[in-house]
């Protein structure tokens, strides 16, 4: 039987361990932190699904496939961890990021909706519609409940065998054997895949000098009780319009409205710049002025800061060297393709790991 050794344990690390696990290997996970580990890029309450891309339409083209994935992974672990609410985006400008998406969706024959701006007092009346071009709405998407598919992954690969080693830092690789160095001595296998997320770079000269971890952060908040029934049933959003980069999703599963901001994403250090300020939410907050109505009635619960590793262009990488493949696949887009990321790292494993890495990013390695 053929063993793999994963260094890993977020969603592109489970993920392929299910592939391998699926496709007759037999599978050892180790993990720095705890599984789950609370410190991951997968880790929080949910993740937001959308077919909206402006200017990356190698990713749009792929969101079937993506959904095709999750299907099969739900099946597999015997529950369906996702809302579908649908996702909106507003244009504001004429060629702006909803516009382009606009025209990548119809490019790809990928079905969608325009709704006008007089209409958005009824669909959307929790949103400011002044300035308003349209609004941008696909039926598929929605939130991905991340920590719950994260768990019943770990069930699932726990009852078919998998090894799986928490609390287990990876000090150094060798690629050309397929080995590994950790506190609890050395690890070998047939293939090792080394899908560590932010700790790349320590791993891997190339990763250091061409990727880089990102901070990002988001606040969980109530509405306001005139609000409450329209945000019920309301889609998720990745654009408010503007240079804003304002993305959420709305109250699902019983958990808070989620207020993400682009803008305030930064790069920084997963190692000292986990605790959040009042300055986060408030500059969170802030940025919805004038994009949410009522505004200062929200009520914010928690802020929470996250890390996730950038690649140029917001690429996946995967890259092979010796007996060991390298991915990256976040870039801040990264838990809505796991599930389809996870049987692309098997391919290259059992295949030609460059077409693997085309088809994942849309470039040759």
């Amino acid at each position: 039987m053929n063993t793999a050794l994963i260094v890993g344990g977020g969603i592109n690390g489970l993920c392929t361990a299910r592939a391998l696990t699926l496709r007759g290997w037999q599978v050892t996970v180790v993990e720095r932190e705890p599984l789950p580990n609370p410190l991951s890029a997968s880790w929080d309450h949910h993740r937001l699904i959308r077919s909206h891309y402006a200017g990356q339409p190698h990713y749009a083209g792929r969101m079937a496939q993506a959904y095709a994935a999750w299907d099969r992974l739900f099946t597999d672990i015997d529950a369906r961890p996702y809302v579908a609410r649908g996702v909106f985006a507003l244009s504001r400008n004429a060629g702006d990021w909803t516009d382009i998406a606009r025209a990548e969706l119809a490019s790809a024959n990928m079905q969608h909706q325009i709704i006008p701006p007089e209409d958005l007092p009824k669909t959307l009346p929790m949103v400011e519609s002044e300035g308003v071009r349209y609004a941008l709405v696909t039926q598929d998407g929605g939130a991905l409940l991340s920590d719950r598919i994260v768990e019943g992954l770990l069930r699932w690969l726990t009852a078919r065998g998998v090894t799986l080693i928490p609390d287990c830092p990876v000090t150094q690789v060798d690629a050309d054997t397929a080995m590994i160095q950790t506190a609890r001595g050395s690890m070998q296998a047939d293939r090792l895949i080394v899908a560590a997320g932010v700790g790349l770079p320590a791993l891997n000269p190339w990763f250091a000098q061409n990727t880089h971890a990102r901070r990002a952060t988001v606040v969980y908040a109530d509405p306001p009780a005139a609000y409450c029934a329209a945000w019920q049933n309301a889609p998720a959003w990745v654009d408010m319009g503007g240079q804003d980069d304002l993305w959420g999703i709305p109250p699902v599963a019983g958990l808070p409205l989620k207020l993400g901001y682009g803008l305030h994403t930064q790069p920084g250090d997963p190692e000292t710049q986990r605790d959040v300020t009042p300055d986060d939410t408030a500059t969170i907050l802030n940025a919805y002025r004038g994009r949410l109505r009522d505004l200062d009635q929200y009520t914010p619960i928690k802020t929470v800061a996250n890390f996730y590793l950038m690649a140029p262009s917001q690429d996946f990488v995967l890259r092979g060297q010796g007996r060991t493949l390298w991915l990256s696949a976040d870039s801040g887009h990264g838990f809505k393709f796991g599930a389809l990321t996870g049987e692309d790292a098997a391919d290259a494993i059992t295949g030609d790991w460059r077409i693997v890495a085309t088809r994942l990013s849309g470039n040759p390695p």
